[in-house]
């Protein structure tokens, strides 16, 4: 009877071979997913749904300045917006409380721009643009002459961080 398998000194060799081959592969991917899950025990947990683009809930998030997450910019939060302006600006109450509106109504027509998928991209980004502007009109008539043109510097180098 001829037999496929080998026998003799040589089975054995190849046997241990496979063997080890096999336990060696089983370690190799248990330190993998030991890695991957020590990395998942490492991560904060993920903030809740409504808490992920650090608005409020209810408020959405949209496209302007801002970091990057995944790809797609986020703009800060309106109070995170009044809260950089008056730092950078020196606002009174009374300045911060007339750009609130201002800027809640940027951030509705921003994200409605945002998911309008009937617009091309030139189209949506030329729209968002213009809205930037008519916006930035709005918030320059709440300033003062000093304010104003530190508010002009900010959005050019704001722009030139862009270009770049």
């Amino acid at each position: 009877m001829n037999s496929l398998i080998p026998h003799g000194p040589s089975r054995g060799r190849a046997a241990r071979r496979s063997l080890v081959a096999t336990a060696f592969l089983a370690a190799f991917l248990s330190l993998g997913v030991a890695a991957l899950a020590q990395d998942d025990q490492n991560a904060p947990p993920p903030p809740p749904p409504d808490q992920q683009s650090g608005q409020p809930s209810g408020q959405p998030s949209e496209q302007g300045m801002g970091g990057h997450m995944g790809g797609r910019r986020m703009m800060p939060s309106v109070d995170d917006q009044i809260k950089h302006l008056t730092k950078k600006l020196n606002l009174s109450a009374d300045q911060q409380a007339k750009l609130k509106p201002i800027l809640e109504d940027q951030r509705k027509q921003m994200d409605a721009i945002h998911n309008d998928s009937s617009l091309s991209r030139e189209d949506r980004f030329s729209k968002m643009q213009a809205l930037r502007q008519s916006s930035d009109t709005e918030i320059r008539s709440v300033l003062n002459e000093d304010q104003q043109k530190s508010f002009d510097k900010m959005r050019e180098e704001q722009h030139d961080h862009m270009k770049n």
